[in-house]
């Protein structure tokens, strides 16, 4: 008696551990596919930036300073599955505003997303960039002094969408869903130094390739990114993150 009571106390905490592993690995899916992921196809390339709330796609062919195509928007995890709200999409805009809804898996750090050709290989996990997440543009400085805009999140939006080492902005408008310029690449942040290299750019194909530094810092919680634009000029940019401008539910 004791032990088929012993062999049912097992199995019953063989069964919970299962559980608990199953639970678990679930709720970790949001966290594990955060960050750069990326998958080719000839010359060309797609990198996709999946931050804690934004998820950004973008394909380009670097050699020949090509911009292809970019899409994106808000994500959430329910049941497995992928769920993305598209915000913008630079080849069909009837698609802003939908669900796409996609099974996901992730194994030997690849990352694999019904809909799309190929698996993706990770290039980051969110690290080491001090700017990961979703930003927004929403001011200018002027002699120290910040001047913000009076509606920087509707109808036009140009956020910027970072990973530990990736990034890619996007400059859209979410009434009329008209996909208006984008840009992206690497970047790396030290010393209050952050530094682009620019994979793509749709203003100017001159910029691909091209490396730029810009002093950061941060200023009661937004980004201060001050230096030279890519085409000439001085800039000095307010930047806030995306859920601090959300509308409340």
């Amino acid at each position: 008696m004791q032990k088929i009571i012993l062999r049912y106390c097992y199995s019953l905490f063989l069964f919970l551990s299962l559980l608990l592993l199953s639970f678990t690995i679930k709720k970790d899916i949001p966290k594990e596919i955060q960050g750069a992921w990326q998958y080719t196809s000839g010359k060309e390339q797609t990198v996709i930036i999946i931050s804690a709330q934004i998820f950004s796609s973008a394909t380009y062919n670097i050699s020949e300073k090509k911009f292809i195509s970019s899409y994106g928007g808000t994500w959430s995890v329910k049941d497995n599955k992928l769920v993305l709200k598209t915000e913008w999409n630079s080849n069909d805009s009837t698609k802003v505003g939908a669900d796409w809804v996609a099974d996901i898996t992730i194994e030997k750090k690849q990352l694999s997303i019904s809909g799309l050709p190929k698996k993706l290989d990770r290039l980051d996990d969110g690290t080491p960039g001090a700017l990961a997440g979703a930003w927004v543009i929403t001011g200018s400085y002027t002699n120290d002094q910040v001047s913000k805009r009076r509606s920087p999140f509707y109808p036009r939006r140009t956020m910027k969408v970072l990973s530990g080492k990736h990034f890619q902005w996007i400059a859209y408008n979410v009434v009329t869903k008209q996909f208006i310029d984008t840009g992206g690449g690497t970047y790396t942040t030290e010393n209050g130094k952050y530094t682009e290299t620019i994979h793509f750019f749709t203003k100017t194909a001159e910029s691909v390739g091209k490396s730029l530094s810009f002093e950061y810092s941060f200023v009661n919680g937004d980004w201060r990114h001050k230096g030279q634009k890519s085409t000439g000029g001085p800039m000095d940019e307010c930047w806030t993150k995306r859920e601090l401008l959300e509308p409340k539910q």
